[in-house]
């Protein structure tokens, strides 16, 4: 059941992808990041609210999905949109699957983990991925939001990972993280914005559509995470990547092409980071 769970999500998040690259056709990556966090949360509450108890909320043990929040999907999510809309969901979501690599770096930083030599399997894989993507059809410093919001989604396993320790509902956990999430992004909008969060109805339907998607994978995360450990589900979960490239093919081709170098360096890198995950820190 774990397994299913967990790809169950992965397909959400790919699916969710596409329909952010074609709502970038008619809204900027701030109210698309907005938006689609308020659907997304907006999806987890009704979930949250109609299986579990509040009762949570009022100990302090909730203050780290809080921090969470605040960092992922919140800030990383801007970065995840403006590097969809700068170099495309199959480039974007390959590097995002790099996101547990990262998370399991910091944790040997942080958390004192010993690395097996598959880690440098794991990380060869990656880096070769990443040497496909180089190609010039866009600039190669745009990859710097990608980066960020691996950075980001990172950052927030391993403070989620710690908040674990004492809290026991994830479908909670997951509500005050997008919660947390949609308040910074809608107050940063409105305080930052140089202009009107103006959105064109076709772009609200389609932001609709994926913050429905992204909810539906945010709740099945959690859940799987629940009921198994995060060495089996976040590798699961960040297949996301090869849905994404998949789906891009089928349905996107008429705003971005799908290279065979792009499905390679896909397929090594979320490998590479199942490599880590399952091998790397002991």
């Amino acid at each position: 059941m774990t397994p299913l769970l967990a790809l169950s999500a992965a397909f959400g998040f790919g699916v969710a992808g596409i329909f952010l690259k074609r709502a970038l056709q008619y809204v900027d990556p701030l109210p698309a990041a907005v938006l689609s966090v308020t659907f997304t949360t907006a999806v987890v509450w009704t979930v949250t609210l109609s299986t579990t108890s509040l009762d949570g909320l009022l100990t302090p043990r909730i203050l780290p999905f809080v921090v969470a929040g605040v960092i992922a999907p919140g800030l990383a999510r801007l970065a995840l949109f403006t590097g969809i809309d700068r170099v495309g969901v199959a480039r974007t979501y390959a590097i995002g699957a790099t996101a547990p690599l990262v998370s399991v770096v910091l944790a040997i930083l942080f958390l004192g983990e010993r690395p097996s030599w598959l880690l440098l399997i794991g990380a060869g894989a990656i880096v070769v991925g990443g040497t496909l993507l180089s190609d010039r059809s866009w600039r190669r410093r745009d990859l710097v939001f990608a980066g960020l919001a691996a950075f980001g989604f990172a950052v927030r396993d391993n403070v989620t990972r710690y908040g674990f320790l004492d809290f026991t509902d994830p479908v909670l956990a997951a509500a005050v993280s997008t919660a947390t999430s949609g308040t910074l992004m809608w107050t940063y909008a409105l305080i930052a914005a140089r202009r009107e969060l103006r959105v064109d109805r076709l772009g609200l339907k389609l932001l609709m559509c994926a913050g429905v998607a992204e909810g539906f994978a945010y709740v099945t995360m959690w859940r799987a995470l629940a009921r198994g450990s995060v060495a089996v589900v976040s590798p699961l979960t960040n297949s996301h990547s090869i849905f994404a490239v998949v789906l891009a093919a089928v349905f996107l081709r008429d705003l971005e092409r799908v290279t065979w170098r792009i499905g390679v360096a896909t397929v090594l890198m979320v490998a590479g980071v199942m490599i880590v995950l399952r091998f790397g820190a002991r």
